[in-house]
């Protein structure tokens, strides 16, 4: 997947995605390149196709969870992307 997309959340969605992240896992590392992509003004974060691809990867291996629920507002915005 090319190119780059954009995922506008809701407050509790931005919230939930802006915790702080502890550890150094790949999911982790996910989060912060989520986070640092996310522009609070707007409430926008903008995604590239590989990070599509492992918040696809993540849901469909890990299913939900503490660290899995904190995309969800990601999720909801880009359903054609995520089945």
């Amino acid at each position: 997947m090319r190119g780059t997309f954009k995922a506008e959340l809701n407050a509790n969605e931005a919230e939930a995605l802006m915790r702080r992240v502890s550890g150094q896992g790949g999911f982790q590392s996910l989060l912060r390149s989520l986070q640092r992509n996310f522009d609070r003004k707007t409430s926008t974060v903008t995604l590239t196709g590989d990070q599509i691809e492992k918040i696809n990867r993540y849901a469909q291996q890990y299913g939900q969870g503490g660290f899995e629920d904190r995309l969800d507002g990601i999720r909801r915005n880009l359903p054609r992307l995520l089945k």
